[in-house]
């Protein structure tokens, strides 16, 4: 049988390994039922390298240390899981525009400073940060403020993809039409439809590749607000708590914290406040 067509299984001790490594590198926990998923994802990794099986594969990354540093951000791309749409979990969109924006506008006017830094820290193939963009520039554009949305991912393939801001039609179906033609340019290729996001949204971001593991981040400015949807449930109690400390730090006083529907901080930290809908404030 040709093993670059066939399909390899993972056995018991390569899961292992590749766990325990993914962990600790990325401190993503991958639980006993995530191995046919770890198998599914690298079988055609493994193709690629030619490698005959995943006992071959895991013994190279033992054995061979520049292989196994090349190696390290391509297996972390593939564990990786990057579901992302615009505007998802859109109460959270609303309170930037109707609660937050209006608060820091109150607050300048009574002498505090013009600027806004938000980091959404794991943007993916970036819909979320581009929706951000969107709601800054469409509050603050005309009002002088001094704006920036920093977004990063561990994952390399998605951050490239997030840079060029080109989406397929069906991508941008939360998108009104209205925000479509201000915010994006639509072109048509061999029978498809795609938009790109325009330069002004491009220019209000920062993007980068970023560990969450790794502090402190490579992120100079206290934030106001920091968007953390949907990746803390892949993290352990303890890996969680230990970057909600590092999230703390990095955020200006009494600055927020966003997780996703199915995230809390119940029992991990006692720094932030509870405000509702996954909204988080850090205390004085």
């Amino acid at each position: 049988m040709d093993f670059r067509t066939s399909l390899n299984t993972i056995g018991d001790a390569e899961f292992e390994f590749i766990k325990n490594l993914v962990y600790k590198q990325a401190g993503i926990f991958l639980a006993p039922h995530k191995k046919i998923m770890v198998q599914s994802r690298l079988n055609a990794r493994l193709r690629t390298l030619g490698i005959e099986s995943f006992e071959n594969y895991v013994a190279k990354l033992k054995l061979d240390p520049k292989f196994a540093t090349d190696e390290m951000q391509e297996l972390i791309n593939r564990i990786t899981t990057n579901k992302t749409d615009f505007f998802r979990e859109n109460h959270h969109f609303e309170f930037l525009k109707n609660q937050y924006f209006p608060a820091l506008e109150q607050a300048a006017a009574s002498g505090g400073p013009k600027t806004l830094r938000i980091w959404c820290s794991a943007s993916s193939t970036g819909e979320e940060p581009y929706s951000i963009a969107i709601t800054v520039y469409d509050y603050f554009n005309t009002k002088g403020w001094n704006c920036k949305i920093y977004a990063s991912d561990i994952d390399t393939q998605v951050i490239a993809t997030a840079k060029k801001g080109l989406y397929r039609d069906e991508r941008l179906e939360p998108v009104s039409e209205a925000l479509k033609a201000k915010h994006f340019i639509k072109t048509v290729e061999k029978d498809h439809v795609f938009y790109e996001a325009k330069p002004h949204l491009k220019a209000l971001i920062d993007f980068r590749q970023i560990n969450l593991l790794h502090f402190p981040f490579p992120i100079t400015d206290k934030l106001d607000l920091i968007f953390c949807r949907n990746v803390v449930i892949y993290f352990d109690k303890q890996t969680q708590k230990t970057l909600f400390q590092n999230f703390e730090v990095s955020l200006k006083p009494k600055g927020y914290l966003i997780l996703g529907h199915s995230e809390t901080m119940f029992g991990i930290s006692e720094s932030f406040k509870f405000l509702g809908h996954t909204i988080y404030q850090k205390k004085d």
